[in-house]
Formats: structure tokens, C-alpha cells, sequence
């Protein structure tokens, strides 16, 4: 009988460590979550008749093979780092922003213009644009903020919806209006002073890279070391608790989603001061929607967003290579994305399941 209950106490001990060791170390979700990913993708790789394994030596050649290539990817990965950043901020307050694409195209717009019908000094120049795009972002999510806050709307379907207005009317903007002259739909050059600096030559890398490791830092120190941040996370783990407590929900709403939409604003802005020079007519593949995957993947950790965000990158530009020299569609990218959210968003159903397999063979 005494041998019983000392074997039922070491199960129990191997168990909790167990647990112990999965909750702890929530980084083997999304890596998992990546690599069935890819296994997948190698099927279906095979399907189309071609070598998995080559076409995975082109895409590490492509997102990572020399200097040109990995600045290409860390390129990329600005915009997404931000926009993740947008996303999780907002989401730390039970808000789900899912119109971060439409607020960063306003804060491009508005950017773009800015920059070339200003002139400044440069560094000021500089600093008036990235404030130009966060406060017309932060003003066009507020939209989405105050018909929530005092109206009851869900915010899903608003910030969404608002998407829509955005993308016609940057494009009403850069086709009728301020359009320079070309075939291409866009604004005219921005001054040189509005400029962000390329920092490595003979690549694209500009100092954008440096305004998103301040705005990770920052981020992370109003969510952990201010009030605001406090009020901002109690409302999205308890609403009830923190209006009993005297939090009050609507502002705080309100300033998440604001403060998501100017860090989207951001993210155009600084593409359109460092890479682009000008705004063009819908310049964004998307990366307001593929902040939501990064922010996701980074199991919404600020720090972690960058290293999502440079993942996603990755497979920008490897997916190229892929294309070019094996005939692989770019669309395989997607079917990625959309398979590692889906063991993304179902690791509880998964950390279940590999607890049972453990205690199972504990007994």
C-alpha cells in the first residue's frame, strides 16, 4: 500500500513539472505550429511534381543566401514588426483591431503629403511625418474606439468595414488629385530632408530598422511599467473586475485602439519615408493583415514580434526564389501562414494532447 502512494506521488511530481515546463515555454507552440507547417507544404510541394528539399534550399537562399538578401528580409520585416505591434497592443485590451490595413495606408497618405508639400530641416522633418501618420492612424481607429465605447459596435466588424474607405480613398487621393506625373498612380517625391537614411549600402535597409527596436521598447514599457498599461490589461483580462475596481472601460477602449491605430500609421509612414519615397497606389501587400498572423505567432510578446516579423519576411522573399528557379507559386506562402495560425490558435488542444501522451506513458 505505501508502495502505491509513493508511486502515485512521483507521477504526480513528473506531471506538474511537465505542465510546469509546457506553460513556461510557450515558444514550442508557434516553432511546432512552423514546422508542421512546412511538412505540410512539402506535400503539397510533391504534389506539383517538384523536389521539396530544393525548393526549401531556395527559399533559405532567397530569405538568407548573402548580404542583399537577408537586408531584404529585415526590410520587410519593418512594416510587419509595427503593424504586429499595432495589433497586439490593442488586443492586450480585449479590442481586436483588425483594420490596422486601413490605418496604415491613412498614415501614409497623410505622411506622404506631408512630405513633400513641407519643407523642414531634416531631422524635423523626419520626426513631423512619423507623428503625421501616428496621429491621422490613431484619429481613423478612434472611429472604430468610440463606436464601441458608447455605441455597443463590435469592433471586429467596424475596424474591418473601415478598411474599405481607406483603400478608395488613398486611391481617390493619388489618382485624381495629388498624382505625379507617370503612368504609375502615385504622389509626387517626398523632399530629401523627409528621407529616412539607408544605413547599409547597396541594400534597401534603411533606419526604419531603428525606430521599430524604440517602438518594441516602448510598447513593452507602457504595457509592463505605467498605469495606463496596468488599466489597459486588467480591462482586457477582467472587464468586470476592473470596472469594479474603478478602471473605467470606455477610455481605456478608447486610448488601446487609438494608440494600435498610430503604431499602424507608423508602419506607413516609415515605408513610405525609407522604402518607397512616395506614396503608390496600394502599396501594401497586405501588411496590416499579416501583423495580425505576426502578433499571433509571437504569442503576443513584444520582443518576439520582431523575430515573427522577420520569419514572415523570410518567407517574402525566399518565396521568390522559390518561384523563379522551381515554377512554385507565391501562394504556398499563404497556405503557410494559414496553417501555422491554425495550430496557433488550437495550442490548447494541443499542449492537452501531448500532456495525456506524456502521463500515458508515465503510468
Amino acid at each position: 500500500m505505501v508502495r502505491k502512494i509513493t508511486l502515485h506521488k512521483d507521477l504526480t511530481k513528473n506531471s506538474f513539472s511537465i505542465r510546469e515546463w509546457l506553460e513556461t515555454t510557450p515558444i514550442i507552440v508557434p516553432v511546432i505550429a512552423v514546422i508542421l507547417a512546412f511538412a505540410f507544404g512539402a506535400l503539397f510541394i510533391l504534389a506539383t511534381g517538384h523536389n521539396p528539399i530544393q525548393a526549401y534550399i531556395l527559399f533559405l537562399r532567397g530569405a538568407f543566401g548573402n548580404m542583399f538578401n537577408l537586408m531584404e528580409t529585415i526590410t520587410k520585416s519593418i512594416p510587419l514588426t509595427i503593424a504586429g505591434l499595432a495589433f497586439l497592443f490593442a488586443y492586450r485590451c480585449g479590442v481586436f483591431n483588425i483594420g490596422t490595413e486601413g490605418q496604415l495606408l491613412i498614415g501614409a497618405i497623410a505622411a506622404a503629403l506631408v512630405g513633400f508639400l513641407i519643407k523642414l530641416p531634416p531631422v524635423i522633418h523626419q520626426i513631423v511625418l512619423i507623428l503625421t501618420g501616428a496621429v491621422f492612424g490613431a484619429l481613423y481607429a478612434g472611429i472604430a474606439g468610440w463606436l464601441k465605447a458608447y455605441r455597443g459596435v463590435n469592433e471586429i466588424l467596424s475596424t474591418l468595414m473601415l478598411n474599405y474607405p481607406a483603400i478608395y480613398l488613398t486611391h481617390f487621393l493619388v489618382v485624381k488629385v495629388f498624382k505625379a506625373p507617370g503612368v504609375v498612380p502615385a504622389t509626387p517625391l517626398i523632399n530629401k530632408s523627409a528621407e529616412l537614411p539607408v544605413i547599409i549600402p547597396d541594400t534597401r535597409l534603411h533606419a526604419g530598422i531603428f525606430i521599430v527596436i524604440a517602438l518594441i521598447f516602448l510598447v513593452d514599457f507602457i504595457l509592463r511599467k505605467t498605469v495606463l498599461g496596468y488599466e489597459i490589461r486588467a480591462v482586457g483580462f477582467n472587464p468586470t473586475a476592473a470596472a469594479y475596481s474603478g478602471i473605467s472601460i470606455r477610455k481605456n477602449v478608447i486610448i488601446a485602439i487609438m494608440i494600435s491605430g498610430a503604431l499602424a500609421g507608423i508602419a506607413g509612414s516609415v515605408e513610405v519615408m525609407g522604402l518607397h519615397h512616395r506614396f503608390f497606389d496600394q502599396f501594401s501587400p497586405g501588411y496590416g493583415f499579416d501583423g495580425i498572423s505576426v502578433s499571433l505567432v509571437a504569442l503576443l510578446n513584444p520582443f518576439a514580434t520582431f523575430f515573427s516579423a522577420l520569419f514572415f519576411g523570410a518567407m517574402r522573399t525566399g518565396s521568390t526564389e522559390m518561384q523563379i528557379f522551381q515554377e512554385i507559386p507565391r501562394q504556398l506562402m499563404t497556405l503557410y501562414q494559414g496553417i501555422i495560425l491554425f495550430f496557433i490558435a488550437g495550442q490548447l488542444i494541443f499542449i492537452t494532447f501531448i500532456r495525456k501522451i506524456i502521463r500515458k506513458r508515465k503510468e
